[in-house]
């Protein structure tokens, strides 16, 4: 078995720019759910 992972950060990675796509699909605000800045922020230890 042969598994491929990746970090994606909701903000910056393609998880975000779904969520952003799904919104304008949708006719929701294009930031909703996107103000969230995560639980592990950077730089910390």
């Amino acid at each position: 078995m042969v598994v491929f992972s990746a970090i994606d950060n909701m903000m910056k990675g393609s998880a975000g720019q779904a969520v952003h796509a799904a919104n304008i699909a949708f006719g929701f605000e294009e930031t909703a759910g996107l103000e969230f800045p995560g639980l592990h922020p950077v730089g910390a230890p």
